[in-house]
């Protein structure tokens, strides 16, 4: 047995026992087994953890406990990938802790998104693929896959909750007094750029948002 067929088993083994202790915990071993198990053996196979260093161990153990509802979400995402030739990057994903495709599923053309450790459309609209995409992964969404580690099952309660109030707030604004933009530019503003936890990206990555042109 080769180093390469070691590791997708016993990151297999891993993936499904702690999910599969998770689980139980929930009420739903098997369910969650399957998932651990799935998920341990894709990551493995593809050498996605960095085993070497303690985040990418801290990593590899959140995504299997605490955060497996965004890990579930995640395998979901890769198998709707696999049907698309979403394009799998190997230099953004390997050791990297995270699963970084080109293309993919993603919620609004030209922005990438992020299930789990799972990240679609780090290309742009027309495919290109620049030093300001790979920023793009590595500081905006790698603030958003850690944030589903930490925050696990809370993290896309709290990110829908807000989407849906703030496009509440958005179109009372807009209906009141709000008409210098778009109807759905005020949405924007409301439900997506003052999101807390796109704040929060927006900001390692030192990027300038409307709420903040709004804020002025």
């Amino acid at each position: 047995m080769n180093p390469h067929q070691r590791e997708t088993i016993l990151a297999g083994v891993a993936g499904a026992v702690l999910a599969g202790l998770t689980g139980r915990i929930l009420g739903v071993g098997r369910w969650a087994t399957v998932v651990g198990l799935t998920s341990g053996l894709i990551v493995g196979r593809r050498g996605v953890y960095d085993w070497r260093s303690r985040r990418g161990v801290i990593a590899f153990v959140a995504d299997h406990t605490w955060a497996l509802s965004t890990t579930t979400s995640g395998l979901i995402a890769m198998g709707a990938n696999r049907l698309t030739d979403a394009g799998y990057e190997p230099s953004l994903s390997h050791r990297q802790n995270r699963m970084v495709y080109r293309r993919g599923f993603v919620l609004r053309r030209g922005f990438a998104v992020t299930f789990g450790n799972v990240v679609n459309g780090a290309a742009d609209i027309d495919g290109r693929f620049d030093d300001s995409r790979r920023e793009l992964v590595t500081v905006h969404e790698e603030t958003h896959v850690w944030q589903a580690r930490i925050f696990g099952p809370v993290y896309p309660l709290v990110y829908g909750l807000w989407f849906a109030g703030g496009s509440v707030v958005g179109m009372a604004k807009w209906l009141m007094s709000d008409r210098s933009r778009s109807l759905a530019n005020t949405i924007d503003v409301h439900a997506y750029y003052r999101n807390p936890f796109e704040r929060h990206a927006y900001g390692r990555q030192g990027v300038s948002t409307p709420a903040d042109s709004r804020e002025r």
